[in-house]
């Protein structure tokens, strides 16, 4: 893969918008992403692992799986790769593990940014490292506002259905 067609699919990723338009700044950015394939079937990332590396979707589809309490897998979004996808960004900020897991569900080919290359491009250059960690806080507080209303919707449906079932008397 070359330089120019990485550039290209990083302006697409939402997490480059700030920085699109700045050639320089873009180029840098291609410069510490790696390239991944794995075939349908396989697990490119596991939920409870140490997370290292951020993923960009560039051709395939994914699936993100969570298990339950009792260990049962479900299925919490599929991604194709013409929505310019990406998945893992927690681990550009910290080392905690892997909150999810994530299956190719076709032979899958990826744009890889690990994190301590992530960190040496911030300090190398302050303000890329900046933008892209600010876009990253953006898109991380979206997800908790969706999964904050989720908890909100979920607990209304509980208290309704208890409340049917008489457990509960509604005021």
């Amino acid at each position: 893969m070359n330089e120019q067609a990485v550039v290209e699919k990083l302006r697409n990723i939402i997490l480059c918008r700030t920085l699109k338009d700045d050639d320089a700044r873009m180029t840098k950015l291609a410069s510490i992403v790696t390239w991944q394939e794995c075939k349908a079937g396989d697990e490119v990332i596991s939920e409870g692992e140490e997370g290292r590396e951020l993923y960009i979707l560039y051709k395939g589809t994914v699936s993100v799986h969570k298990r339950t309490l009792d260990q049962e897998p479900y299925t919490i979004v599929t991604m194709r790769d013409e929505e310019d996808v990406f998945f893992g960004e927690l681990a550009l900020m910290d080392k905690e593990v892997r909150s999810a897991s994530v299956i190719a569900e076709t032979d899958c080919e990826f744009l890889v940014i690990n994190r301590e290359h992530f960190i040496q491009l911030g300090e190398e250059d302050p303000r890329l490292g900046l933008l892209m960690t600010r876009a990253i806080g953006k898109e991380l507080s979206k997800k908790l506002r969706k999964a904050n209303q989720d908890v909100i919707t979920l607990f209304e449906a509980l208290v309704g259905q208890v409340a049917e079932s008489g457990g509960l008397e509604e005021s």
